[in-house]
């Protein structure tokens, strides 16, 4: 049962209240006083409000933001807003401790586009992974290969991509071969357009002979296509040019609507063709030329 005492008030000017009134008691204020009502024997009594404040400001504000004290969620907001800001320098973030530089790491390379010219591996991929690599934060990569010379750096690409996956966190690959590419001076052939006929795998049929650039059968391209086969990566897909690519990649790539040969030359509005990676592994992996087996023979 609620024993509260109810409680009437009264705001009057202090010149007209009576200092001897029984109806009031009084509350001396100014300019106004504030008269409250007896109720039976009891009265109300009247605390009035301090003069002072009491500083209630949170803790936080009595010394520096600790940043590290919110929920990695909303640090997580953070971060990524001040990322995509042009006009904030993102190197202070990373640069503050190992905490905000793998938080702030996870979402400034998590998608990577780059192009490999033949002239070295790109920066990031390049060197031995440690803690502060930038690689291992790299989730989704989009690789295109646009190479005019040969390069032996390609055998340093496989690996390093491998342990990305394994150690790192690389979950999707996107590999874009780019007009005529590989081409027969980057896989180190003499005759830029040397052809050749090559035994080669199951892919099109055991024991079936294909026509083909003499590079399939280089180091640098069996490496290629053994990364294709098992690169740990459990994303990982390739493409070439639809209007300019070595005629070999049209036996694993889709068939023109229309039924005519690709030839090397797509009709059509597509600008990149999705290469049957399983395929490709099959029929090239150990390809060997005809002429050495006709000689060991």
């Amino acid at each position: 049962m609620d024993t509260t005492l109810p409680v009437s008030f009264a705001l009057l000017p202090a010149a007209d209240v009576d200092d001897g009134s029984t109806k009031y008691n009084r509350v001396a204020t100014s300019p106004w006083d504030i008269v409250m009502g007896k109720f039976g024997s009891r009265s109300i009594a009247f605390r009035p409000k301090p003069t002072g404040t009491k500083d209630v400001r949170p803790k936080w504000q009595n010394g520096p933001f600790r940043f590290l004290d919110l929920p990695p969620e909303i640090r997580n907001e953070i971060i990524e807003i001040l990322l995509l800001d042009l006009d904030v320098d993102p190197l202070p973030l990373l640069l503050a401790c190992h905490q905000t530089y793998a938080e702030a790491g996870s979402i400034f390379f998590r998608y990577i586009e780059t192009e490999y010219n033949g002239l070295g591996l790109p920066s990031f991929l390049d060197g031995r992974t440690t803690r502060v690599s930038s690689r291992q934060y790299v989730q989704d990569l989009r690789m295109r290969f646009c190479i005019g010379s040969r390069t032996e750096s390609f055998g340093n690409l496989c690996p390093t991509l491998r342990d990305m996956a394994e150690t790192g966190r690389l979950q999707n690959l996107r590999i874009e071969i780019g007009r005529f590419f590989p081409d027969n001076e980057f896989w180190g052939c003499d005759d830029p357009d040397g052809l050749g006929d090559f035994c080669v795998g199951p892919g099109l049929g055991t024991g079936q002979v294909i026509s083909a650039p003499l590079y399939v059968a280089k180091p640098w391209f069996q490496d290629f296509v053994s990364f294709l086969g098992d690169s740990g990566i459990p994303k990982t897909s390739l493409y070439v040019e639809a209007e300019d690519h070595d005629k070999f990649w049209c036996m694993f790539h889709r068939t023109h609507p229309s039924g005519k040969a690709c030839d090397g030359w797509w009709k059509g509005v597509s600008h990149l063709l999705k290469i049957d990676r399983s395929s490709l592994v099959k029929t090239l992996m150990g390809a060997v030329p005809v002429a050495e087996i006709d000689h060991d023979t």
